[in-house]
């Protein structure tokens, strides 16, 4: 944590936290009432457990979680005076431990200035690394489904329909 660059830091909040949250104001403001609006936020685990030397990125998909679901509390509350779409759904999608780039890139750090990278390196050593093809056939069934509640979450692989959350639940 105190080794993170302000710059860099800037950088992943601008492209994980404010890029998304203006995006879900701007689709939802934009957007016909008639519309069904499906907006799918790509978590992560970091969002919600702690990895040491990941406190930029981890706090970052914190940061977007708690908005989707401020977002959607503000949708259905009294106190909102703006037009919306009658049919929104948020959902902040963890999809697990995805074989990308980043997963690569993660597992190539030195332990001093990454101390998970060795947890990186056991999820490819024993082939938990998951195809992008996956999470992406769950975010689709999502985006082309019905009845969604305003907020929910979902990690990948999870049976069943997503977790929805009510305003003013939280994590135990």
């Amino acid at each position: 944590m105190e080794q993170i660059d302000p710059v860099a830091l800037l950088r992943v909040y601008a492209v994980n936290t404010a890029a998304p949250v203006w995006l879900m104001g701007f689709a939802i403001r934009r957007s016909p009432r008639t519309t069904i609006l499906r907006i799918v936020n790509v978590s992560s685990g970091a969002a919600v457990g702690v990895f040491p030397g990941l406190a930029a990125y981890g706090s970052s998909k914190a940061a977007l979680r708690m908005a989707g679901m401020v977002v959607a509390a503000e949708l259905v509350s009294s106190q909102r005076r703006l037009p919306t779409p009658t049919d929104v759904a948020i959902l902040s999608y963890e999809p697990g431990i995805v074989d990308t780039p980043m997963q690569r890139l993660a597992r190539e750090q030195p332990s001093e200035n990454f101390p998970s990278v060795q947890l990186f390196r056991d999820f490819a050593a024993h082939g938990v690394l998951v195809q992008p093809q996956a999470p992406a056939a769950e975010i689709v069934a999502f985006l082309e489904s019905d009845d969604q509640p305003g907020f929910s979450e979902r990690r990948f692989g999870t049976s069943g329909s997503p977790r929805a959350r009510s305003e003013g639940e939280h994590d135990g």
